[in-house]
C-alpha cells in the first residue's frame, strides 16, 4: 500500500522542544529526526515502528479515476461527511480511515469496550476514560454498519492512577481501521487494522493536525493513500517537526517509556470483523475472538510492551549507497511511504511534483518491505539510532498458504509477535523440504549504547490449525526451534514449547541479528502397530481321528459297527 505524508511549509532547524525544555537524556519514545543537513534533495529513513500509527485521523474520501481498477490513477478527490453528499455520490470509489472511540450508550459497535492492565501480581485494573483526543474534527464522518463502514470517531485517553509513568498516569489508545469500496460496489472491504497504546503527557502550543491531502498527487493510484502529517509546530515563523504521537491544534501528546513488566490490553466490539491472524510488538501475547449477543465480534488482545531498535539516516538522492541504489533500481517506492520535507530554503516539491526530500517512515511487513529495510540496514550500519518501548498490534491479511486450515473470521488462528525492527507480518511460511515453519526477522545487531540486541519471537497458534498444516492426529506434539543466521550458522537461544487449552505456544529468546531465520519443526510420534498374536504349541487344537462303519453278518443276521477301527463281533464276519 502506498502511503505518503507531506509537510506543507518551510522546515528548517532541528526541533528539540515541545513548548518545554528537552533534557539531554530525552527518552527514545520522543526521538526526533533532524532535518537534512544541506539544501540538496535527500532520501532518509526513520523507522522503529510504523510512524503511521501516530498522528492518526478519521476521514472518508470519494474518488474519480481514469479507470475502474485499483491501479487506476486518481483524477479527483472529495472529503465526505457521509455517502450521498455533493461530490460524494454513491457510485464513486471510496476510502476510509476510521478511528474507534470508547463504546457508549450511543456508540455500540465498532468501538473499544475496555482498556486494562495486569500487574506482576495478576491484579487487573480497568482504565478510566478521560476524553476523546483530538475529538471530532472537520473530517470526522458518519459510519454505516449496513455497508461495513465503521464510524469516523477519535483516538482517546484513559487514566491508570495505579500505573504512573515519567509523564503522569494517562495513556493514549489508538485503534485504526482502513478500508475501501470499489466503484458501484455494495459494501466496504477492510484492508488494515491496527491498535497502539502510548504513555503520554499533554503540552500546550500550536500544532498541526493530520488531515487528508487536499490535492491529487502525481501518479497516485486508488491503491495509495496520501495525507498531511500532524505534529508540526511553528516557532519564530518556521514550521518544525515535533515529537507528537497525537495532536489537537492547541496541544500535543508526547510519549514516555511503557512499563515492560505490565500487561496492557484492549477489548474491541466490532461489526467490521478482522482476520484470524494478528501480529505485533508484544511479549507474552494473547488474544481471543468470540461473539457478542448482537453477533458483533469481541476481540481481546493483551501482552507486555517490547523494546524495538530504530533506524535513522539521510542520504543525498544523487549519492545513495550501493545497497540502496541496487534495491531501488527495481523498486519504484524510493519517493513514497514517508514524510515529505521541504528544502532548507523553503522549496516544497521537486520539478516532478514529488516532495523535495522524503523521510521514509512506513514499510510493508512483507517480503518487499523486508528487502527494502535490509538495504537500508546495509547502508546505515549495524547500530540502532534509538530504541523505544512499543505496544502495537496489526491484523494479517488473508490469502495465506494456510487458508484451508483457517476456521474463518469468527475464531483466532494465531498470533506472531517479535521485538525485531522488521519482520514478515504474516503467519510463518511452511518449508515443505525441511518440514519447518520459517519466519524472517531483521534488526541492527547493536543497541544505541553499543550493547548486543537480543531478539524475542513468540508464536501462538491454534492447535487444530497446526495439526491441519502438518496433517497430525490429536496425539501429543513436540517441537524444536532453531535460529539460523544469515551466514547459515545455527545460533544458541532459549526456546520454549507448550500446548494447553487448545493452543500451542512457541518462543525463542536471546538470539542475535541482523537477519536470522527462525525455524519451528513440529513432530509427532507415529503409533506402532500391535503384532497379531501367535498361538503357542500347547494351545494348538488336537486332531480328531475319523470313524468308519462296516457291516458284519452271521447267517441271515447282519450288524453295522462304527468305530475308528471297527471289528466284527465274535461269530460275525465282515461282509
Amino acid at each position: 500500500m502506498r502511503k505518503m505524508k507531506w509537510a506543507s511549509a518551510l522546515i528548517a532547524a532541528i526541533f528539540l522542544a515541545n513548548s518545554v525544555a528537552f533534557a539531554a537524556d530525552l527518552p527514545d519514545e520522543q526521538f526526533l529526526a533532524i532535518n537534512p543537513p544541506t539544501n540538496d534533495r535527500y532520501t532518509g529513513i526513520n523507522f522503529a515502528v510504523g510512524e503511521n500509527d501516530k498522528n492518526t485521523m478519521s476521514s472518508l474520501e470519494a474518488f474519480t479515476a481514469n479507470g475502474t481498477s485499483r491501479d487506476s490513477l486518481e483524477t479527483s478527490k472529495t472529503s465526505c461527511k457521509q455517502i450521498g453528499d455533493s461530490g460524494c455520490e454513491a457510485s464513486k470509489f471510496f476510502k476510509y480511515n476510521s478511528q474507534l472511540s470508547m463504546c457508549t450508550g450511543v456508540v455500540t459497535s465498532d468501538c473499544v469496550s475496555s482498556v486494562f492492565i495486569k500487574d506482576s501480581n495478576g491484579i487487573l485494573t480497568e482504565g478510566k476514560f478521560v476524553e476523546n483526543y483530538p475529538g471530532e474534527t472537520r473530517f470526522s464522518y458518519k459510519g454505516d454498519p449496513s455497508i461495513n463502514l465503521p464510524p469516523g470517531d477519535s483516538s482517546f485517553i484513559v487514566d491508570f492512577p495505579a500505573l504512573p509513568h515519567k509523564g503522569g498516569t494517562q495513556y493514549l489508545v489508538i485503534v485504526s481501521m482502513l478500508g475501501y469500496r470499489g466503484f458501484n460496489e455494495p459494501k466496504f472491504t477492510l484492508e488494515d487494522f491496527a491498535t497502539a497504546i502510548y504513555a503520554v503527557s499533554k503540552v500546550s502550543g500550536n500544532y498541526s493536525m493530520a488531515q487528508p491531502e487536499d490535492k491529487t498527487q502525481v501518479g497516485t493510484t486508488l491503491y495509495g493513500r496520501a495525507w498531511k502529517a500532524g505534529g508540526w509546530t511553528n516557532e519564530g515563523g518556521v514550521n518544525k517537526r515535533a515529537s507528537c504521537v497525537q495532536s489537537a491544534g492547541t496541544s500535543c501528546l508526547i510519549s514516555w517509556p511503557l512499563s515492560l513488566n505490565t500487561e496492557f490490553g484492549v477489548t474491541l466490539k466490532l461489526r467490521t470483523q478482522i482476520a484470524g491472524w494478528i501480529h505485533g510488538r508484544l511479549t507474552d501475547a494473547r488474544a481471543e475472538i468470540t461473539k457478542a449477543g448482537d453477533s458483533d465480534q469481541l476481540i481481546t488482545i493483551a501482552g507486555k510492551p517490547s523494546v524495538v531498535p530504530g533506524l535513522f539516516a539521510w542520504f543525498k538522492k544523487s549519492e545513495l549507497p550501493a545497497p540502496l541504489k541496487n534495491h531501488y533500481a527495481t523498486d519504484n517506492r524510493v519517493d513514497s511511504n514517508g514524510n515529505g520535507y521541504a528544502s532548507n530554503s523553503g522549496i516544497g516539491d521537486g520539478p516532478e511534483g514529488l516532495p523535495y526530500s522524503i523521510l521514509k517512515t512506513a514499510f510493508g511487513y512483507d517480503e518487499g518491505g523486508m528487502r527494502e529495510v535490509r538495504a537500508w540496514l546495509d547502508s546505515v550500519g549495524d547500530k540502532a539510532a534509538y530504541a523505544p518501548t512499543v505496544w502495537t498490534v496489526k491484523n494479517i491479511r488473508s490469502g495465506t498458504q494456510f487458508e484451508k486450515c483457517m476456521k474463518g473470521q469468527e475464531s483466532l488462528s494465531g498470533i506472531v509477535s517479535t521485538n525485531s525492527t522488521m519482520y514478515i507480518g504474516a503467519p510463518p511460511t511452511f518449508n515443505q523440504a525441511e518440514q519447518t515453519l520459517d519466519y524472517q526477522v531483521t534488526s541492527p545487531h547493536f543497541l544505541p549504547d553499543g550493547s548486543v540486541f537480543k531478539g524475542m519471537y513468540n508464536l501462538v497458534i491454534k492447535s487444530e490449525v497446526a495439526r491441519c498444516i502438518y496433517g497430525f492426529s490429536d496425539a501429543p506434539v513436540s517441537a524444536t526451534i532453531s535460529i539460523v543466521s544469515s551466514d547459515g550458522t545455527n545460533q544458541v537461544a532459549t526456546t520454549l514449547f507448550g500446548e494447553r487449552n487448545g493452543w500451542m505456544y512457541l518462543s525463542a529468546n536471546n538470539f542475535t541479528f541482523s537477519a536470522p531465520t527462525l525455524k519451528v519443526k513440529l513432530t509427532q510420534e507415529v503409533a506402532k502397530a500391535e503384532p497379531s498374536p501367535v498361538p503357542s504349541a500347547s494351545a494348538s487344537p488336537i486332531a480328531v481321528a475319523k470313524k468308519t462303519t462296516i457291516t458284519c453278518v452271521r447267517g441271515k443276521t447282519s450288524k453295522k459297527v462304527t468305530a475308528v477301527k471297527p471289528v466284527c463281533p465274535t461269530g460275525y464276519k465282515k461282509k
